[in-house]
């Protein structure tokens, strides 16, 4: 479960409790990237960043546009970037990957990188070097996920407390 930080701007302080990584270049250019999405173009809406804390490997923003909601995700390792169907209730897991707008190109004038839709429901093995890194690599093959999505953006890989339960939940 992630901690929820309401955006109060750059000098802001997270709540108490939540593991914060400080000096994390790809969190400082993703949550750059979010205001100037907002701020250059009309209609878009930056409510709220969640650091990665505990088990969740990335952080996530929600935004919305004048048409859809979206949740906007970042993974740290390798500064990738992708955009999501808002979960379906308060701390659901489920991703549901989808196009990013027009206005993502913003991250990349951050360095981060926007992944397709089509590029995360793809299935893992499709994904170039450049992608992957060796913790990737050794999920890969441990873990077997279905798609690149499920490999990049996940809750299960991330190590837990020391001896609480390890490893992919239950299907």
């Amino acid at each position: 479960m992630t901690a929820r930080i309401p955006y109060a701007g750059p000098e802001s302080v997270p709540a108490a409790g939540v593991v914060r990584v400080l000096g994390d270049p790809v969190l400082g250019a993703f949550r750059k990237a979010c205001h100037e999405a907002a701020r250059r173009t009309p209609g878009v809406t930056f409510y709220e960043l969640t650091e990665a804390a505990a088990r969740v490997a990335f952080h996530s923003a929600a935004m919305s546009d004048r048409r859809l909601r979206h949740r906007i995700l970042c993974r740290s390792r390798g500064g990738l970037v992708a955009f999501a169907a808002p979960p379906p209730f308060p701390g659901s897991a489920a991703l549901d990957f989808r196009e990013p707008p027009l206005w993502a190109e913003v991250f990349a004038w951050y360095g981060l990188r926007v992944l397709r839709a089509g590029v995360l429901t793809a299935p893992p093995s499709s994904a170039g070097a450049e992608v992957l890194d060796a913790s990737d690599r050794q999920a890969l093959l441990r873990w077997r996920p279905r798609t690149l999505g499920e490999l990049v953006f996940t809750s299960w890989n991330v190590p837990g407390p020391p001896g609480g339960p390890a490893g992919r939940p239950a299907r």
